[in-house]
């Protein structure tokens, strides 16, 4: 017996030190989480400068990281430094440098582009995640595009947005509500009213859905609007018309539209615009490319 008990205490000393090993083998992993946000830092009508800022915002360090995001057709990047971008038609994929991959925790790191185009990105990930440091889970797709945003009460400073509500197999978390690509609101309804603009000046507004694992999903099609006032459009008595002539087709080729006019200075130079081609059908004025005219 007493050699029983001696066999026995000598496998309770085993065990107990291989089980504090399996406890010290799975410890609870400390979370890895980061996010990716993007600014516009210039706009030069033709086109602009973005930049991408990865952050760590867990408590590990992050040993890579790729952003990936769509364009929509028209825009696209034409040179970058400090990540290697690559494109498979309107998605677009940038990875670290082999010397800005590491982030310790709290660390940010930014990269920069040249484009072409006025479009915004998109459906943004972070090494497969969300941008925004929420996490993609499988099989939950995120949200649906929300409808075009229409425009009321227009005056020369607001405009009240109101949009069809995106759909989200797990449910629609909230709207960003953009301004001509930036982000400038988010909100829980499906309306928003944007003031402070300026009299007399052209907005473009969208809206983008997040569902309740933070997924973005794509930005809804764009309302243009006008803020009333600004001054007449006429020249004073006695002036000359100085018109520009507008090629509706240049909408395509070159990615030419009338905000352009605006963010290249040739607005101010005229007082009118003679926009081809219009035509008359049926004894009614109307025009022939509706989506180069008003959707593009």
């Amino acid at each position: 017996m007493r050699f029983r008990h001696r066999v026995a205490a000598g496998i309770a000393t085993l065990v107990l030190p291989f089980a504090g090993l399996v406890g010290l083998a799975n410890p609870a992993q400390a979370a890895t989480s980061a996010t990716a946000t993007y600014v516009k830092t210039q706009d030069w009508g033709s086109g602009f400068e973005g930049k991408w800022t990865v952050k760590n915002t867990g408590t590990t360090s992050l040993s890579s990281w790729t952003v990936e995001w769509d364009f929509p057709a028209g825009t696209s990047v034409t040179s970058a430094w400090d990540a290697d971008v690559t494109s498979s038609g309107t998605h677009w994929t940038a990875k670290n440098k082999s010397w800005n991959g590491t982030l310790a925790p709290g660390a940010s790191v930014s990269f920069g582009f040249n484009g072409s185009g006025s479009g915004s990105p998109a459906n943004c990930k972070l090494n497969g995640g969300s941008c925004d440091g929420g996490s993609t889970n499988p099989g939950d797709d995120p949200p649906s595009a929300p409808g075009t945003p229409s425009a009321s009460d227009v005056t020369n400073t607001s405009v009240k947005l109101s949009w069809s509500a995106a759909t989200d197999d797990k449910g629609v978390k909230n709207y960003d509500v953009l301004r001509d690509g930036a982000k400038v609101a988010t909100v829980t309804t499906t309306s928003y009213t944007d003031t402070g603009l300026t009299a007399g000046t052209d907005y473009s507004y969208s809206v983008q859905a997040r569902d309740t694992a933070d997924q973005l999903g794509p930005v809804s099609g764009a309302r243009a609007v006008r803020t009333t006032g600004g001054g007449s459009t006429e020249p004073p008595t006695g002036d000359k018309v100085k018109l520009g002539y507008f090629t509706e087709w240049g909408v395509y080729g070159r990615n030419y539209h009338v905000k352009n006019l605006v963010t290249s200075g040739t607005a101010s130079k005229i007082t009118h615009i003679n926009y081809a081609f219009g035509n008359v059908k049926n004894g009614q004025c109307t025009v022939d490319d509706t989506f180069a005219a008003y959707d593009k």
